[in-house]
């Protein structure tokens, strides 16, 4: 039914307009919406009451068809939870009934607490138990620091390593403990001596600390796999700022899945894809556990088979080769020359742009020397073989700027890459 031939309708008898909502309602929401139009025209106040009812009945009901069902789990009612102990572990041997409670070792469950989840998360929080915090401060310690306080991260017991500095662990976790506020702590510890301390490395301090637990010296470590794409991202103004959604699935090698991809998979191949979605953060890579992606997996990302709460750092001829030639980091690199081409007809003001993008300083005199000495040779072989710059800038899916010299952009993609994969841009 119409808009007009509604109207047409409730013209001609305000007892087939009471008909009319009721056919309609629920069922129709833009015929429904056209009609309360109409009777606010006539201020008919209880019609357009009963109208937004129907209106809203009907787009809650459209929610519902198109939403999943989201299973909640909830405490059983009526009974305690229990379990058997199992005779030597066979299943089919239960013995004698336990309930749910804590470790004696640690302090008891509150007489009054619940003996649900909710009273385990009340244990976990108290004010006896030290343990929470302390392991929270400490992950957050090993982030910003790159080793924690408790070297073994994942293992606070008899088994894992004693802390380097037991009484500062003691002051944080009480500290932290006090209104359990994030971003107080992070604050305290960026904004601490021991973190704006120079990473500066002497031979005193090689022969005294050489690991950096006592902290002779600020923190100073490559960055996580995820950091090294982002920041690459950053530098060159593509990266997507949109928060949430599906994950995407950015460059990787042709036919990365077809090995262990099964037949009946939806993930049988690896298809790219386009768009924003290939400049997106690296947090919502698509992850494909037989096959992770590759760059990801060269720079020590785990594989996320198991929990991982330490990531090992290594040093490989493979992540120089992710770094330098990886699809990603070239047209990051390309995009970052464009803005510096266009930021100055001297290279003086163009060098200046792409340092302030990554190393967030301008180059010292003796730096700039070097680049630019560096930066006249790969001209003149752009020069003499045009076709190799226009290659090398036809890299990732966004186009170049036809308006720029390919030579002169092809010359700048690689003072960029180089920037981009310099000790001081690739370490914290």
């Amino acid at each position: 039914m119409s808009g007009h031939s509604i109207q047409r309708t409730v013209r001609q008898s305000p007892r087939k307009m009471r008909l009319v909502i009721d056919l309609i309602r629920g069922k129709n929401v833009n015929d429904a919406y056209a009609l309360l139009k109409f009777s606010k025209k006539l201020a008919a106040k209880q019609i357009a009451k009963t109208l937004r009812s129907a209106v809203a009945n009907a787009e809650q009901k459209a929610i519902k068809d198109r939403a999943y069902v989201a299973h909640v789990q909830e405490e059983k009612k009526g009974s305690m939870p229990m379990a058997n102990i199992l005779f030597r572990g066979e299943y089919d041997k239960p013995r004698d009934k336990v309930e749910g409670g804590t470790p004696q070792a640690l302090h008891p469950l509150a007489a009054d607490a619940p003996k649900n989840r909710l009273g385990l998360a009340q244990w976990l929080v108290s004010s006896e138990n030290a343990l929470t915090s302390r392991v929270i401060v400490n992950r957050f310690w090993q982030e910003i620091f790159g080793t924690g306080i408790v070297k073994s991260a994942e293992d606070f017991g008899i088994m894992g390593d004693a802390p380097s500095h037991p009484e500062l662990l003691d002051w944080l976790s009480v500290e932290f403990r006090e209104n359990w506020d994030v971003k107080k702590l992070v604050r305290l510890m960026v904004t601490s001596a021991a973190y704006r301390q120079a990473e500066v490395a002497t031979k005193d301090k090689l022969e005294k600390d050489p690991v950096n637990r006592l902290l002779s010296r600020g923190p100073r470590f490559r960055m996580d796999a995820e950091m090294v794409r982002d920041y690459a991202l950053t530098a060159s103004g593509a990266l997507s700022p949109k928060i949430g959604g599906p994950s995407v699935k950015p460059y990787q090698p042709d036919g990365v899945w077809d090995a262990v991809g099964m037949r009946e998979s939806n993930t049988k191949s690896y298809k790219r894809d386009s768009g924003e979605a290939l400049y997106r953060r690296s947090l919502y890579w698509f992850w494909k556990r037989m096959a992770p992606p590759a760059s990801m997996e060269i720079l020590n990302a785990p594989s996320r088979e198991v929990s991982c709460l330490r990531r090992e750092r290594t040093n490989t001829p493979l992540q120089a080769l992710v770094t330098l030639n990886d699809p990603q980091m070239i047209e990051s690199a390309r995009m970052l020359a464009e803005r510096a081409v266009k930021a100055g007809a001297d290279d003086a003001a163009r060098l200046k742009a792409v340092a302030l993008r990554i190393l967030a300083r301008p180059l010292t005199e003796k730096e700039s020397t070097v680049v630019l000495r560096v930066k006249n040779s790969i001209q003149a072989h752009y020069k003499a073989k045009p076709e190799d710059a226009k290659v090398l800038i036809a890299v990732g899916e966004s186009k170049p700027d036809p308006a720029l010299d390919p030579a002169d952009l092809a010359t700048w993609t690689m003072v960029c890459n180089q920037l981009l994969n310099l000790d001081e841009t690739l370490n914290k």
